[in-house]
């Protein structure tokens, strides 16, 4: 006999925020007016939602907040999926870190597991983040349909981590993660604990 339980988590990347063509990182910039009309248009058909979980930081969480309280579902507001913190460079232009830094912003996007020049978190404390979070998120709603609202590089890094892909760059530069893009995971879990997950993108067609 089958016991196993599914978790089912969409997740959803911010739409436009302030601060455009800055490196955001842990910035606390604000949500507009239009990133909030582009999530609408990523979570529409999407009326199940069970539990929401967002990151604090505004142009995540004042979404989060708005879409709980219309489906009346109760939300939660989790530090451990904001985006990376960039130190030295957080909410400063690329274009004036590139007049700045030059070579050393260039290695370090060339492979950011090498090392931190920007004093603020690794790449591998980064991943080491996400990975106890979405274990946490497993345990937490385990069986439940949840909506996430987080950030691009932590959409990244979540993937890399379910995929298995390796400790290199290449995947940052690979995925396409547009304003309030949105993927799913749906996690099986079976009768001796084991997690089995799935990436379903684009998801238009299963609610």
């Amino acid at each position: 006999m089958d016991n196993g339980v599914i978790t089912r988590i969409d997740i959803l990347r911010h739409g436009l925020p302030d601060g455009h063509g800055c490196l955001r990182g842990h910035t606390d910039f604000a949500i507009t007016e239009e990133g909030l009309a582009q999530m609408a248009r990523a979570v529409q058909g999407l009326t199940d939602v069970e539990y929401v979980v967002t990151s604090p930081l505004k142009r995540c969480q004042v979404f989060a907040e708005q879409f709980a309280i219309q489906q009346a579902v109760p939300h939660h507001h989790a530090p451990e999926w904001m985006e990376m913190d960039f130190g030295d460079w957080d909410g400063q232009s690329h274009q004036a870190l590139w007049d700045s830094l030059g070579e050393t912003l260039g290695q370090y996007w060339a492979n950011p597991w090498a090392g931190t020049p920007h004093t603020g978190e690794t790449l591998q404390a980064f991943d080491a983040r996400i990975q106890a979070a979405w274990q946490d998120l497993l345990r937490v709603c385990h069986g439940k349909r949840v909506l996430l609202v987080t950030h691009a590089g932590v959409m990244k890094q979540l993937m890399r981590i379910l995929l298995d892909m390796p400790e290199n760059a290449g995947y940052l530069q690979r995925i396409d993660l547009p304003y309030a893009a949105r993927y799913r995971v749906t996690v099986y879990t079976d009768q001796d604990g084991r997690h089995w997950p799935q990436i379903q993108w684009p998801v238009e067609q299963q609610f």
